[in-house]
């Protein structure tokens, strides 16, 4: 490795621009007390801690290195008093090395400072003990493992970093309240604060949240954490109730309220899309159309973010501009690639199965078999997940049945291309055309919705199931290929578009309408119950 410290005085007037610049992005996200840095000693290590000097290290082109910054500074004893850092909830800490971290670790006062998610990057770590601070010297060691990723030029490395203080009055929700799975008797939702707070759901009686919550019992609640999972009893099986989702930390709240859906003995409407990473005003437009469409449920067949274990980016890509959509209508996920198997998405999606973190799970809602899979399993012929599917589908009476899985069968696009044999190429599109697909076509199952390649395709298969491609939820999108036809000799429409589908089902039949954000129809398709 041919990392190397640049000498200050030549690269200091861009480094002081390039800070006021992060420092004033970061402000914008970080709430709260007085960043304790402010007036830090800044000293850098490219030799695991042997020898520090002043000067930030450049780091070569396409080199992988690990940089320790030792910060020191001081808390006066003006912040210890009573009314200051002793009265905080606890500290943030946020750099804007993202775009070339590839791992961390961080010290307080040689105390490990444990991370939220162990397998998770952040840009902003939440809930640090600021117990851990002392009156006078502190020491900060923050250990990030970088990526050059330039061909051409040195990558001068010199992030700037903040650690700010919060109090119990800086309590917010980071991502959520997000619903998940619902049934007659109960509903689940999740969220993230940015400090450890307890959170509880209260039925609220009235048409709106009452001022005042304290004379109300917490039908459900969380320890003091960060994530919080909540299944919560409904009142009145089968009538629309309103809660109050309320976060509390040292007697200050932050609220919000919900009005899960009640499952209908034969209708339902849901929306189903994919692909939403990257783009974050695509999304924000197929989020906003999509609400509109007033869905009992959102399928999401997987994509979210660009890189799941980039913990910022759920916020950035995926909650911030989906809020409109996702903070209404219950999420039934499907975990895709670009998720990188987080545990966040764990965490965040609560599936309906016995603990509602299975990534392959069944429901049935007015008359409609729901099936979620994860793609990325061992789904070859005999497998135990294709055994539980062919379980799943011969338990049920459901007239209609929907599987979703981020990989399609057949695709005329990019992640459609055959081999010299005329297989799929990629294993989670060969075992969903050869495995998959045949089983459903077996019990009769109306329709396979799938994300991956980033157009609306519907394709009509032998035996009766239609395939369908929904992934224009905001990535950047796709065209055909050049083999296309013998990619998918069954495509009937394709449409590089963004775009959402929405399924309205009664006792008699299913309406599928693909629509843009616009709401110009691209598709509809009809099955009834009576079809063969």
């Amino acid at each position: 490795m041919r990392v190397r410290f640049l000498s200050l005085p030549v690269t200091a007037i861009l480094l002081c621009q390039f800070a006021v610049q992060v420092a004033l992005a970061q402000s914008e996200r970080v709430s709260g007390g007085p960043n304790l840095l402010e007036n830090a000693v800044w000293l850098y290590s490219i030799d695991e801690g042997s020898s520090f000097s002043a000067e930030p290290p450049a780091i070569p082109p396409r080199e992988l290195a690990r940089v320790l910054i030792k910060l020191s500074f001081e808390v006066p004893q003006s912040l210890w008093s009573p009314a200051g850092v002793g009265r905080y909830a606890s500290l943030v800490l946020s750099h804007d090395a993202t775009v070339s971290l590839r791992a961390m670790r961080l010290a307080l006062n040689d105390q490990e400072i444990v991370l939220p998610l162990e397998g998770m990057l952040y840009e902003t770590v939440p809930g640090i003990d600021a117990g851990l601070l002392r009156p006078g010297a502190n020491t900060l060691v923050v250990d990030l493992t970088v990526f050059n990723s330039s061909r051409e030029s040195d990558m001068l490395f010199a992030p700037v970093i903040s650690l700010t203080a919060l109090r119990g009055s800086d309590l917010e929700f980071r991502t959520g309240p997000l619903l998940g799975a619902f049934d007659e008797q109960s509903f689940a939702v999740t969220c993230r604060t940015n400090m450890p707070a307890r959170v509880s759901v209260y039925r609220v009686e009235d048409a709106e949240l009452p001022r005042d919550l304290g004379d109300l019992e917490p039908v459900a609640e969380t320890d003091l954490g960060l994530r919080h999972r909540l299944r919560v009893p409904r009142g009145s099986p089968g009538v629309a109730e309103l809660y109050a989702v309320v976060a509390e930390r040292d007697g200050f709240t932050v609220s919000t309220s919900i009005r899960p859906p009640v499952p209908r003995d034969s209708a339902l409407r849901f929306v189903a899309l994919g692909d939403s990473r990257t783009h974050v005003e695509d999304w924000q437009r197929v989020a906003t159309a999509a609400v509109e469409s007033r869905p009992d449920l959102l399928i999401h067949v997987g994509d979210m973010v660009a890189n799941g274990r980039r913990d910022w980016e759920w916020e950035e890509q995926f909650w911030r501009p989906g809020r409109a959509l996702l903070g209404r209508v219950p999420v039934y996920a499907v975990i895709g690639n670009h998720e990188e198997e987080a545990p966040l998405y764990d965490e965040l999606f609560f599936t309906p199965s016995e603990d509602g973190r299975a990534r392959n799970w069944a429901q049935e809602l007015g008359g409609v078999l729901l099936i979620g899979i994860d793609g990325r399993q061992d789904w070859s012929v005999g497998s135990d997940n294709a055994l539980w599917l062919e379980g799943t589908l011969a338990r049920s009476a459901a007239r209609f049945k929907f599987l979703f899985n981020h990989y399609p069968g057949y695709s005329s696009s990019n992640h459609g291309r055959l081999d010299d044999d005329g297989h799929p190429v990629e294993r989670p599109a060969r075992e969903a055309r050869e495995v998959v697909i045949p089983i459903l076509t077996r019990y009769g199952a109306t329709a396979m919705v799938a994300g991956h390649d980033h157009v609306y395709e519907r394709s009509e298969l032998p035996g009766g199931v239609t395939a369908i491609t929904c992934a224009g939820g905001g990535a950047p999108l796709y065209e055909k290929t050049e083999d296309a036809e013998r990619q998918n000799p069954y495509s009937e429409v394709h449409a590089s578009r963004h775009h959402f589908c929405l399924f309205e089902a009664d006792s008699d039949s299913v309406t599928l309408r693909a629509l843009s954000p616009e709401g110009e129809l691209i598709d509809a398709r009809t099955w009834r119950a009576s079809d063969p």
